[in-house]
């Protein structure tokens, strides 16, 4: 995984994570309409909270979709955590590039509203594993 610096806003808003959910974050993406938080592996349900409590307060809290990724210091497990619940057929690693090719009924999850989904991977992944991601 590749190592980054995190800003006072990056760092204030996870540190509100934490004390809000009592789940790690690793690492946090602040778009306009939302925020998603990468958090240590085995704190997801904690993160997400009871039938999506903390998920609704955080909400609230900062005004915009809250969204939760569980990490892995294994990429393919990794991408498939950014697209769960869509099904992943097949994954390939090589050259710094991830493809992956997804099940036809599960294309437009995967994809996401406006491409959504699949650019927020592709960010996440070039931001923690330094790899570009393909979709066929």
């Amino acid at each position: 995984m590749t190592a980054r610096t995190l800003t006072n806003e990056e760092l204030q808003i996870m540190n509100m994570f934490e004390q809000n959910t009592g789940a790690r974050a690793e690492d946090v993406v602040i778009a306009t309409d939302s925020v998603v938080f990468v958090v240590q592996k085995g704190d997801l349900g904690r993160a997400i909270g009871k039938h999506g409590a903390n998920i609704e307060r955080l909400h609230r809290v900062f005004g915009r979709e809250v969204e939760v990724v569980e990490n892995s210091e294994e990429i393919g497990e990794f991408v498939g955590n950014l697209f769960r619940p869509a099904m992943i057929e097949r994954l390939d690693n090589a050259n710094g590039t991830v493809t992956i090719k997804v099940a036809d009924k599960d294309k437009g999850l995967a994809i996401g509203r406006g491409g959504k989904r699949v650019n927020r991977a592709r960010m996440l992944l070039k931001r923690l594993f330094d790899s570009e991601l393909r979709v066929v």
